[in-house]
């Protein structure tokens, strides 16, 4: 995966899109706002994710 595609992007209306099984890779400085967004959507939406880190990219799986 190239650094271009790695580029902030917006969490919320991606993840919210994702369907069970999904996978979205984002940089590592995105850590704090994926785990907060992972948060709300599993408040409001039901919604479960996974993340890992590998290197410097945050690799969040929909699980639920």
């Amino acid at each position: 995966m190239k650094n271009k595609e790695l580029l902030k992007r917006p969490l919320a209306p991606i993840m919210r899109a994702m369907l069970i099984g999904d996978v979205e890779k984002y940089p590592s400085s995105q850590y704090r706002s994926i785990s907060t967004t992972a948060s709300n959507l599993t408040i409001e939406e039901g919604k479960k994710f996974s993340k890992r880190t590998i290197g410097s990219i945050v690799e969040v799986k929909r699980t639920k």
